[in-house]
């Protein structure tokens, strides 16, 4: 069998079940869970498959019987949702490294709370062949835990947070698998098959080798997976596609997501993706260009958060904003709470129902008026409002913020400066004596944006640019 069938697993509700796995070619397989069972026989390469029903709820574990030339029985079975979370250091990120998991982690006991891990998952940056054009063999083990102060603080601290805010609004068993890779650009999440249906998509500007090959993390960590059943999937990755991968990465980041849903032909499944954290200069200037004074490619945050937003062309995405939560000298910041819970408040709004926002204020479009820019929001919530990061509410009172920062503007010189701005209802009211005639409003356009545009709900503005100029 697969690892990522084995004792405490999480089974889809509501689902049809596939069950896989390798046999004697010819053998004859059976599957008996709960009161159902299926039987087949492999085929000529000892693969075999069967589908089951959907499982009725049961309040009580269930045991999974395999039996061939040998019998597998799988113990502690419970039904729920099982989710992916799925990137690379962010994700990866364990509770014991994140401040807000410190604390928590020697407290937390939940039996409808499991996850699963690949059992080598924090070495698998650290293997390379000799000849560097292929990563060596794909981690084979995997198990399943259930939550507990032993067995959560190594398991992806922004997958945590997400999974426990699902299981105190909605009290349903939860499943959480673990696909992580540190140092792993886009095209290493692609299959072979997704690549080749996409030729315009370049090797980035400084090409991986080794595990970081194209295709090598979907090899090794999504394809063992395919086709268990599960609800959706949380992305956070992008740290290795900065520079001169940023400006592709809305192609590949779309096209990723179609291949993994074909590969799954279970329809559009939910995927809802972290916009990257906040990391660089806090000062400079009001925009970062792509490239740097001396005209080396800049790290080009601002374009890879675009590109992230890209996804929102295709059905059942979402974008939780991160831009707010970083650490200006950190590229792994240490806020995973409130990535999590803001995933999870896509999950609860857009999955399980309930009439919560679970967005910042989105760009809708601008009108120029003489000397000021009127600019229009989706998304508002209860209202637009000056705020700040929840990552440093320690560090100042938000009744401190005074002033709208984030903005600038430009006229037909394409010259950018600083904006002055007002909260006038629903919409931004902006103006600079260095712009007489403006003509485009950028936003957070900046690695280490320093935006205070919330919600009352206290979610942050999505960066965005009222402009369609791109990088030479």
């Amino acid at each position: 069998m697969p690892p990522i069938f084995s004792d405490h697993m999480v089974l889809q509700q509501g689902v049809t079940l596939p069950v896989w796995g390798s046999a004697s070619p010819g053998e004859h397989v059976s599957v008996l869970v709960g009161n159902l069972s299926a039987e087949t026989v492999a085929d000529s390469s000892g693969k075999w498959r069967i589908t089951l029903r959907p499982l009725p709820s049961s309040p009580e574990p269930l045991v999974m019987v395999i039996n061939g030339k040998n019998r597998i029985a799988l113990h502690d079975v419970i039904l729920g949702d099982v989710w992916i979370c799925a990137g690379e250091a962010n994700m990866a990120c364990p509770l014991s490294d994140a401040p807000q998991g410190r604390d928590s982690d020697e407290k937390i006991a939940d039996e409808k709370l499991r996850f699963f891990q690949y059992d080598n998952n924090s070495n698998l940056n650290e293997t390379k062949t000799e000849a560097k054009t292929e990563a060596k063999v794909a981690p084979t083990k995997g198990h399943w835990v259930v939550c507990s102060p032993n067995t959560v603080s190594s398991f992806s601290a922004v997958g945590y947070f997400f999974a426990r805010d699902l299981r105190s609004s909605h009290h349903l068993p939860i499943g959480m698998i673990q696909c992580t890779r540190h140092d792993s650009p886009i095209v290493s999440w692609i299959s072979q098959r997704g690549l080749a249906k996409s030729p315009s998509i370049l090797p980035s500007a400084d090409p991986k080798e080794g595990i970081s090959a194209p295709s090598s993390c979907f090899e090794s960590l999504v394809h063992p997976l395919i086709p268990y059943a599960m609800t959706g999937v949380i992305w956070y990755q992008g740290e290795s596609d900065e520079g001169g991968a940023a400006l592709q990465y809305r192609r590949i980041l779309p096209r990723m997501i179609r291949d993994w849903r074909e590969r799954w032909g279970e329809g559009p499944f939910p995927f809802y993706v972290v916009s990257q954290s906040g990391f660089g200069d806090e000062e400079g200037r009001a925009v970062e260009g792509y490239h740097t004074q001396d005209g080396r490619i800049a790290r080009a945050l601002p374009w890879l958060r675009e590109g992230a937003a890209s996804v929102l062309t295709l059905p059942f995405t979402g974008i939780a904003q991160a831009s707010d939560l970083g650490a200006a000298e950190e590229r792994i910041p240490p806020d995973k709470l409130d990535v999590g819970r803001r995933l999870a408040l896509l999950a609860r709004h857009r999955v399980y129902g309930e009439e919560i926002i679970d967005s910042g204020p989105i760009y809708r479009g601008i009108k120029v008026d003489s000397n000021k820019v009127r600019v229009e929001f989706d998304s508002v919530g209860g209202g637009l409002v000056l705020g700040g990061s929840p990552s440093k509410t320690g560090e100042f009172s938000p009744a401190l913020i005074t002033s709208l920062k984030g903005f600038a503007l430009a006229g037909n010189d394409h010259k950018w400066f600083p904006a002055q701005g007002s909260i006038e209802g629903n919409r931004v009211i902006l103006w600079s004596d260095a712009v007489p005639h403006p003509v485009a409003v950028r936003y957070g356009w900046k690695g280490f944006p320093n935006g205070t545009l919330y919600n009352k709900e206290g979610l942050p503005a999505a960066p965005f640019r009222s402009d369609s100029d791109q990088p030479e």
